[in-house]
């Protein structure tokens, strides 16, 4: 008995250690009044559940901001989206402040991202986009299973 409570807790423990499976992703394009080059910025959400099926608690996403869909300008994991901020019917979103309407993006998509960050547009930028080696290769285990599962 007690080396079976002894495994599960070993089992929650490495289970809550484990970062979530990042399952689906979308395109975010702004439903605001753009100011300047902001809708040229496109945020790529990356959710491990889809947002119509968010709980009222919501998620945690990493949302990596694009260069017109081309490169990555910057990241940002652990970004809460909550159901309230999802109307799914109208396949809109509210992220901090601005709305948004999602369009889901095929896994293909994002692994090319992810394997060619600094993209095909030649800008100028005041660092190379990075993320971070562990989460970087988690992200593409995560699309390219799904890549070749589609």
């Amino acid at each position: 008995m007690r080396s079976a409570v002894i495994a599960v807790l070993l089992w929650a423990t490495a289970a809550s250690a484990q970062p979530l499976a990042y399952r689906h992703a979308y395109y975010l394009f702004l439903a605001d009044t753009p100011t300047g080059c902001e809708a040229c910025y496109v945020p790529l959400l990356l959710a491990p559940v889809p947002l119509d099926a968010l709980g009222a608690e919501g998620s945690d996403v990493v949302v990596i901001t694009t260069y017109e869909r081309d490169s990555i300008w910057s990241s940002e994991k652990a970004v809460r989206v909550r159901a309230a901020d999802v109307v799914a019917a109208e396949r809109k979103l509210r992220l901090r402040t601005r709305l948004y309407r999602y369009q889901e993006v095929p896994p293909r998509d994002v692994v090319r991202l992810l394997e060619h960050p600094r993209g095909t547009i030649p800008i100028a930028r005041p660092m190379t986009p990075t993320l971070p080696p562990a989460e970087l290769a988690q992200l593409l285990a995560d699309f390219r299973a799904l890549s070749s599962q589609r």
